[in-house]
């Protein structure tokens, strides 16, 4: 049998001498050291296959002679068991499986007390009954090649099973049912004596409140356990649609809840965050989040969520604030939104539109114009520009003097336009006819600054042109005085 040392003898006799030398060959393909030189030699064979073995044999008196003889290295016995490992109960009885193809077999065991226990231990399947845990050993023999092998029995006095505690779940979940036991075998019933599963841990969707019965078998060993499931609606958490409001706006959120308890979040922009209809009012657009809580029923909580987007505000703008003669018509100008509304309606063209013509007559000193601007949305915002009238022609005025020192009053020079629409440009100058300011902005003036340097008190010259609303040039000249 290969991978078993075998033990070559030497039986030659001789009728002169005695023989003193041997030479063994053993034929082993797999290696060129496969010979010996004593009498009797070991050898062994790492795989199945037929060989020639020669031994060559000398006596004292020189004679030699030769012999061989082919050897068959066989395999071992092939063993297969059905289990290696397996449980029973104390009172019952276990055929041992195994299948061989040669040979014969032998099982033996480890234990003392139960050395008796064991019936047919000449053939593959015998029968044991051990009183506790066994190893049983199994040997094949087929001509001295010998495989062995071990099956391990464990016994248990009785077996215990365990179906779990009793539990709350919410209805319509899924779920597994989970036992502990060291049984083989399990039979699941619920409380209307329905079979549900002969697994150990079954798959269930209780709709009702229900009870489920587990009878755990090991042979003739056998317990019961059950387990009760309260069967509970989930909570219920529903807000109203997304919506969006305008900057500044509140709105209320429609929530509804069914459950023991309930939060909103986050709560920063919340007004009685723990009413179920609280008011937001966010400056950005913000995600809420409802969530139900059912402490004594189903133990998840359940959540929604609405979107409140806030329009930003408006930039809305009325324009400068102007100066008019009588009848002098001026076109305001509204920007940022999409439609307008100004008021009051007092000499204009058309309030409700961006750009309307203003003709005041004498009777108005001055008026203060508000314009509300509305976006796609219906958010708005207003803005006011102030129009004073003039008894007079349309005319620029310019201060006689200034006093740039910084303290807030009169710290620039600056035309007043009276019923020009456009300013041409403001210039200054100084006793050298050098430039040191110019304009065309209506309402900037000059602080005295030339490049940065603060210029010397005295008299300097402007010049000016504007054109007023019915298209007339107006151009004048004069001088300034500035005092620091």
């Amino acid at each position: 049998c290969y991978s078993n040392p075998f033990l070559f003898t030497d039986k030659t006799q001789t009728q002169y001498g005695i023989v003193d030398s041997w030479r063994w060959n053993f034929g082993d393909p797999l290696t060129l050291a496969d010979t010996a030189r004593s009498k009797d030699s070991v050898w062994k064979f790492n795989s199945p296959q037929v060989v020639q073995v020669s031994l060559v044999v000398t006596n004292s008196k020189g004679c030699e002679s030769a012999i061989s003889k082919f050897i068959t290295i066989t395999d071992k016995p092939a063993l297969t068991l059905a289990f290696k490992d397996t449980l029973i109960c104390s009172i019952d009885t276990l055929q041992l499986q195994s299948t061989v193809n040669a040979g014969t077999i032998k099982w033996t065991v480890d234990n003392l007390a139960n050395r008796l226990r064991i019936q047919k231990d000449s053939t593959a399947t015998p029968i044991v009954f051990p009183i506790d845990s066994t190893r049983y050993f199994v040997s094949v023999n087929d001509n001295g090649c010998i495989t062995q092998d071990t099956v391990q029995v464990n016994v248990l006095p009785f077996i215990n099973v365990k179906a779990g505690l009793d539990s709350n779940i919410c209805q319509t979940d899924t779920f597994r049912l989970r036992t502990i036991s060291q049984a083989l075998s399990y039979s699941w019933t619920s409380s209307t004596g329905e079979l549900i599963s002969n697994t150990k841990y079954p798959l269930v969707r209780p709709l009702v409140n229900t009870r489920y019965y587990v009878t755990a078998n090991l042979g003739k060993c056998q317990a019961r356990d059950s387990v009760f499931y309260r069967v509970a609606p989930y909570p219920v958490a529903a807000v109203a649609s997304d919506t969006t409001i305008c900057y500044g706006n509140r709105i209320a959120l429609q929530g509804f809840v069914v459950g023991s308890s309930f939060k909103w979040s986050p709560t920063a922009s919340l007004l009685n965050a723990n009413l179920v209809q609280p008011i937001a009012g966010p400056t950005k657009t913000t995600t809420y989040i409802l969530t139900a809580n059912d402490t004594l029923g189903c133990p998840k909580p359940v959540s929604d969520t609405i979107t409140v987007t806030v329009i930003q505000p408006l930039k809305v703008s009325a324009g400068n604030d102007s100066s008019i003669v009588a009848s002098q018509p001026l076109q305001l100008n509204a920007t940022g939104g999409s439609s307008y509304l100004w008021t009051p309606a007092t000499g204009l063209s058309d309030p409700t539109i961006a750009n309307p013509i203003a003709v005041l007559d004498k009777s108005v000193d001055s008026i203060t114009y508000t314009v509300t601007a509305f976006d796609i949305n219906g958010c708005w915002a207003k803005d006011a520009v102030k129009v004073k009238l003039f008894q007079t022609d349309p005319d620029i005025l310019v201060p006689s003097a200034f006093t740039p020192n910084a303290d807030g009053k009169n710290d620039l020079i600056k035309p007043i336009l009276i019923g020009i629409a456009k300013l041409h440009y403001f210039s200054i100058f100084n006793r050298w006819g050098q430039q040191v300011f110019i304009t065309t902005e209506n309402g900037k003036g000059w602080d005295g600054l030339y490049n940065g340097v603060k210029q010397p008190s005295g008299t300097y010259v402007y010049a000016t042109e504007g054109v007023d609303f019915m298209g007339k040039t107006i151009a004048k000249k004069g001088t300034i005085v500035m005092i620091h």
